[in-house]
């Protein structure tokens, strides 16, 4: 199991997943090369180092999880993995994950460097213009924000944007809802500022904690512990009472007045799904009053960027993993799931199912659609299959669309669905108005169960007689 953010650099670069570039811009260009690399499949880890008008040694880590076998690296899971075994995989852990509670150690290298008072310049680093049109330079993309509940203590990390607005201040960005804004709102509700920690570069698995659907109360400290098997080593900040990774690159520390008192203008970003929606608004504000950072730091950046291939499949793959898990608790026959990735994954899932009884499919498609594992974000359509179908494999899925779905009698349209500000789709008096919400289709491309049996034979071979033929004949076939 890979450590911090430096050991998951070696280990990728000793199979070959990471390559270092010298020279490259922060405005813009390197966010156009993190872009750019996205026409590989298993694209590399990219490591930015002698960025212009910054120190040697100061770098920017971006592109983390645009490889199966690095996603497979981070998780503990073999690397030959891939598609619905790697999913499987996954699943099979997660639910072998026990909780380990962090422990508290006295010093760390995080603490190698301690700015504050005049010292405090979060533009000491090499924070990229990510996107031509940003509002500004994002220091938090691949970030994890520390936090804790006033009320019972709970310790919350999440994965929220951040945007510098001078030296001294950025801001923070929470989706309505979100564990991090719910909680700052309770402090802002008392009058109160909000103690925050952003962390600007960490090991994998903490960075999968953030962005993984922890339940409350749970702190993600805990849950990344159980994935690494030993305890996450933290230390406690310099001006604030949070647990800060020991092992992190960069941490901002501070606090985030109530917004009605202290804002900063935000945005636009170059959202998940590939868009600028958001415009520039006033969010809530972090005052840093301490900086902590290693000797030769690292940013870790994850951009969104829509390439042609994905930019991030940890997303895809954990989403995946826990509704399939959530559909073992509830009814039999569901072989697969797949969110996917070339629709920016929360958009589509796809599910495989081994019929067994009339209703079968719409009972699966609207456990999908009301479940909290499944029901995401922007949820625009939920496509059931047959069990001779890999969810994983859209050449296969759209086959079964295109030639077992009659849309007149097989597709259902679900109204006032969960939406987000971000979402490109959204009326602009429906965004005027705050409604954030939307519709999903959900798509039957079964065989259709009252006639299943008189459906027509498939010509595809199955896949044991094409495993059989693959080892024969495999070598002389795919040999270039």
């Amino acid at each position: 199991m890979v450590g911090d953010l430096r050991d998951f650099i070696d280990k990728a670069h000793s199979i070959g997943e990471c390559k270092t570039l010298k020279g490259a811009h922060w405005n813009v260009e390197i966010g156009r090369i993190a872009e750019l690399a996205l026409a590989l499949p298993d694209s590399p880890f990219l490591v930015f180092d002698e960025i212009q008008d910054y120190p040697r040694g100061y770098r920017v880590a971006a592109n983390p999880f645009t490889s199966t076998r690095r996603v497979a690296l981070a998780l503990g899971l073999p690397l030959e993995l891939k598609g619905l075994d790697l999913i499987r995989a996954w699943k099979e852990k997660a639910a072998t994950i026990e909780l380990v509670a962090p422990v508290q150690v006295r010093s760390g290298p995080v603490k190698e460097n301690v700015l504050t008072g005049d010292k405090v310049d979060v533009l000491r680093f090499p924070t990229p213009l990510w996107h031509e049109h940003d509002g500004g330079r994002y220091i938090g993309t691949g970030c994890m924000v520390v936090q804790k509940d006033p009320d019972s203590g709970w310790v919350n990390l999440g994965t929220y944007r951040s945007q510098i607005i001078d030296a001294k201040t950025v801001t923070f960005h929470a989706v309505p809802g979100h564990h991090g804004g719910i909680i700052a709102k309770k402090y802002w509700d008392r009058g109160l500022s909000c103690p925050t920690a952003i962390v600007c570069g960490q090991g994998p698995q903490l960075y999968l904690s953030s962005v993984a659907a922890v339940p409350v109360g749970v702190s993600e400290y805990d849950w990344a512990g159980g994935l690494m098997g030993r305890p996450v080593e933290t230390l406690r900040g310099e001006t604030v009472d949070l647990p800060i990774p020991a092992d992190a690159e960069i941490v901002l520390e501070g606090e985030m007045p109530p917004p009605e008192r202290e804002n900063g203008m935000e945005g636009p970003f170059g959202e998940w799904e590939g868009y600028y929606t958001g415009g520039r608004t006033p969010h809530p504000i972090l005052k840093v009053k301490a900086i902590l950072h290693r000797n030769n730091p690292i940013l870790l950046g994850v951009p969104m960027s829509v390439g042609t291939h994905d930019d991030n499949l940890t997303t895809g793959l954990d989403l995946s993993a826990q509704l399939w898990a959530e559909f073992d608790r509830q009814i039999p026959g569901v072989q697969g799931v797949s969110f996917v990735n070339e629709a920016r994954r929360r958009t589509m899932v796809v599910v495989s199912l081994k019929q067994m009884y009339p209703g079968h499919v719409k009972q699966a498609a609207l456990i999908a659609a009301g479940t909290y594992k499944g029901a995401t974000h922007v949820g625009r359509f939920i496509i059931v299959v047959d069990d001779d179908i890999d969810p994983t494999n859209m050449s296969q899925v759209l086959w079964a669309m295109g030639t077992r779905c009659d849309p007149k009698s097989q597709i259902d349209i679900l109204s006032n669905r969960l939406s987000m500000a971000s979402d490109p789709r959204l009326e602009p008096e429906k965004r005027k108005a705050g409604d954030y919400t939307c519709s999903t289709a959900v798509i039957d491309a079964c065989r259709p169960w009252s006639w299943i049996k008189q459906f027509p034979q498939s010509t595809k071979s199955s896949p044991e007689a094409l495993d059989a033929v693959r080892k024969k004949w495999g070598e002389a076939l795919f040999r270039r």
